[in-house]
């Protein structure tokens, strides 16, 4: 092999470097970190100027627009006024002609049934229905019951729908008095038809069973009557089978003289004599007037016309106009509806001011004192305002059986018995019926130790052997959740969750069976809230006076279909559909006769003022909201809106919605394409000053009050929507119907989904 090469071997081998080279090296690297530095501050200078040129330039642009903005502000205030305004007097003058007709038909009905609002009439009415004891039977009284149940229903209307100016107080609780006197004689009217079938149990006894068994219904209540004729020990338990009712007796009422009697109402008579059935009002701290003596020393300037006077008078004026002003708040809110909340209505209130600083800023100065709370007994008392009867009530009474006719040979004897209905206590502390016993058992149990210990148990949590009880909800009635059972405590005037056990539900049969010791009235109750709060909606235009509102609640989709002055509920085809809702669907209504609708079928979408209790809310300024809705509703037959994740970022004072320009007719079961309208969708932002157009869009991480480039501050939302409007979509909403207008702005106040989404 041959040697390595010298230059080969010392390749690869590096040179000390010398100090003038380590100088040199040191030196251009403190040159280029100079150089880096300078190039980094020239940098940074530059990009302060153009910083500082853009703040400029985007100050000057936001002063042009304010500028712009104050000029055009009292000129937009204005007529957006003038427009509310105009829809209120069309729609005030709609309704007084409205109830004037219906007061004409009702004074030319002609038919013999009695006018409410005339105390002789119904005064008349009630009493010779009540000492009329010829028609007690029980099909006289089912066909009675229809009129009295009219008569009810005409003076919750007369009450809910007269404006104030037209019923007086003393006329309002004329006819409360009347409507609790109409309920008082259908229930004793009841009783006594109950009287005269027990009284003939034994003529109309079952064949098989020797026992009354008896089925009555109405469209508006079904009688269920058993009566315990044959005492036979071995009786376990009897069902009402069309009513899907069944009820088990333990044995000391299984051998006494006692019948059962259940009516079932779709109507709800208890709740409204609830302390809790109405929100309690805020309390307002009093106003103290501002009296201004004149000193002797003013009175001689008033004499010689002293200048100096008329600024003391301005001012005492401006005082003067502020109390009254302070007054007239405090009288709005006093004067809301009975139950304290401002429910939409056909005949709105003052028009709302889209701005008004200084009123606002008195209202906000104005505080009010904490709400009076209710003095809840205690744990077991339901609470109305959280929780609402759903399905109507189910009266189960303990009677005492009257002595039956007996026959002896060709003759029938029958011992005269006062024809007053003898309810039966229970637990019961007579001889007759037996001093209750712990651990009873029931008829048809076996020795079985686990159901002696199961009764025992059941009778020991309830202090007396219980009754069963099990039957099938109602099927137009949508229960979200495992109903709670109540009943009806008349001392105290409330619904109450104690003596109950063994509560169960079976969701697909729909039946609910449990144990308890309480007769009377029962009923099931719901969280009224279970649907807040929305996780979003959206108000569609379909065509012109014609929109599709969706809420998406947080158990279930509701979609409201609105068109002129009417509105139906519809469920979309692609969400959970519940048979419970068919019979509400399709049925075209006005926004109060849906409301109420929806309630009763178990969708309660609609908060009342204390909800936010028992909700976690967006809370927002309620001017503010509330003119939302208005302005909203000014445009929906053009504009669509939709709920905004920003909405929660911007405070009490601002409230954000998207919206966009909508002019192609859909039908209501068009599908939407999110993907195609996600560019299209523009972040709008209003508060107490201004309403503008964000530069941000909903799909953005941050949240910025940034306006978007090109577009102009306005001093409300229906402007900023004319500004965002082409002619045709201007077109549109100049040729929308006031009354449509209306009913999109009801049910849009009633959800306060702004609020709560």
């Amino acid at each position: 092999m041959p040697p390595k090469s010298p230059a080969k071997s010392a390749k690869g081998k590096k040179g000390k470097l010398s100090k003038a080279d380590k100088e040199r090296l040191k030196k251009e690297e403190l040159e280029l970190k100079a150089k880096e530095e300078e190039d980094a501050r020239i940098k940074a200078e530059q990009e302060e100027k153009e910083r500082l040129e853009r703040e400029r330039i985007e100050r000057e642009e936001r002063q042009r627009i304010e500028a712009a903005e104050s000029q055009r502000h009292a000129t937009e205030v204005s007529e957006l006024i003038s427009i509310l305004e105009g829809n209120d007097i069309a729609l005030v003058n709609i309704d007084d002609e409205r109830r004037a007709k219906a007061k004409w038909e009702r004074y030319m009905r002609c038919d013999g049934t009695p006018d409410p609002t005339i105390a002789a009439e119904v005064n008349t009415y009630i009493n010779l229905w009540h000492e009329d004891i010829n028609s007690n039977n029980i099909d006289a009284v089912i066909k009675e019951s229809k009129q009295t149940l009219a008569l009810l229903s005409e003076l919750d209307y007369l009450l809910e729908e007269t404006p104030e100016k037209d019923l007086s107080e003393q006329e309002a609780e004329r006819y409360r008095e009347t409507k609790s006197e109409l309920q008082h004689l259908l229930s004793s009217k009841l009783d006594a038809s109950t009287v005269l079938l027990l009284k003939a149990a034994s003529i109309m006894a079952d064949t098989e069973t020797g026992n009354l068994q008896l089925v009555k219904s109405s469209g508006d209540f079904t009688l269920m009557l058993w009566g315990n004729l044959t005492k036979n020990p071995r009786f376990k338990s009897f069902e009402f089978e069309e009513e899907k009712f069944m009820f088990e007796l333990p044995k000391q009422l299984a051998l006494s003289d006692i019948a059962v009697r259940v009516i079932r109402t779709q109507y709800d008579h208890f709740s409204q004599q609830c302390r809790t059935f109405l929100a309690k009002q805020k309390k307002k701290k009093p106003i103290t007037p501002v009296e201004v003596h004149p000193t002797h020393e003013e009175e001689i300037k008033e004499e010689k016309g002293d200048a100096s006077k008329t600024g003391d008078e301005d001012e005492g004026q401006d005082i003067d106009d502020k109390q009254k002003e302070e007054e007239s708040s405090v009288v709005q809110e006093e004067t809301k509806g009975e139950n304290g909340e401002e429910k939409p209505t056909a005949t709105p209130s003052k028009t709302p001011q889209p701005e008004q600083p200084a009123q606002t800023e008195l209202e906000e100065d104005q505080e009010d004192e904490p709400e009076e709370e209710y003095d809840q007994e205690d744990e077991d008392t339901v609470d109305l305002r959280a929780y609402q009867v759903l399905g109507g009530v189910s009266h189960l009474d303990l009677l005492s059986l009257p002595p039956q006719p007996k026959q002896v040979k060709s003759w029938i004897m029958t011992q005269v018995s006062d024809d007053e209905l003898k309810k039966v206590a229970y637990p019961a502390t007579d001889n007759r019926l037996g001093q209750t016993l712990s651990g009873t058992m029931t008829m048809g149990q076996t020795l079985d130790p686990k159901a002696l210990a199961n009764a025992a148990a059941a009778t020991e949590a309830l202090g007396a052997s219980p009754i069963g009880i099990s039957f099938r909800l109602r099927d137009d009635v949508l229960y979200s959740e495992e109903p709670q059972m109540a009943y009806w405590c008349p001392d105290r005037k409330q619904w109450r969750l104690d003596g109950f056990i063994d509560i169960k539900y079976n969701d697909e049969t729909r039946i609910l069976s449990f144990k308890t010791i309480n007769f009377g009235p029962l009923a099931c109750l719901q969280d009224k809230h279970i649907n807040m709060p929305f996780q979003s909606w959206e108000l569609r235009p379909l065509a012109l006076n014609h929109v599709r509102f969706t809420v998406m609640a947080a158990i279930i989709e509701a979609e409201i279909e609105i068109k002129g002055s009417l509105c139906c509920f519809r469920q979309p085809s692609d969400s959970d559909v519940k048979p419970e809702l068919n019979n509400l669907k399709e049925k075209w209504m006005t926004p109060k006769q849906l409301i109420k609708a929806m309630i009763k079928a178990g969708v309660n979408l609609f908060p009342d003022e204390d909800s936010k209790k028992y909700v976690s809310i967006n809370e927002k300024n309620t001017v503010i909201e509330d003119s939302m809705y208005h302005q909203m509703a000014l445009s929906a037959s053009h504009f669509a809106f939709s709920w905004s994740k920003m909405n929660s970022e911007g405070g009490a004072d601002k409230v954000i919605v998207q919206g966009c320009e909508k002019l192609i007719d859909e039908t209501p079961h068009d599908k939407l394409d999110d993907d195609n309208e996600k560019d299209e969708w523009s972040l709008l932002m209003v508060s107490k000053q201004r309403a503008m157009k964000l530069r941000i869009t909903e799909y953005d991480s941050e949240f910025s009050e940034d306006y978007a480039d090109g577009s102009q501050f306005h001093a409300d939302l229906y402007h900023m929507v004319c500004e965002l409007s082409s002619d045709e979509g201007m077109d549109r909403m100049r040729n929308t119907d006031f009354r449509f207008v209306d009913t999109v702005y009801q049910l849009l106040a009633a959800t306060r989904l702004i609020t709560y989404s």
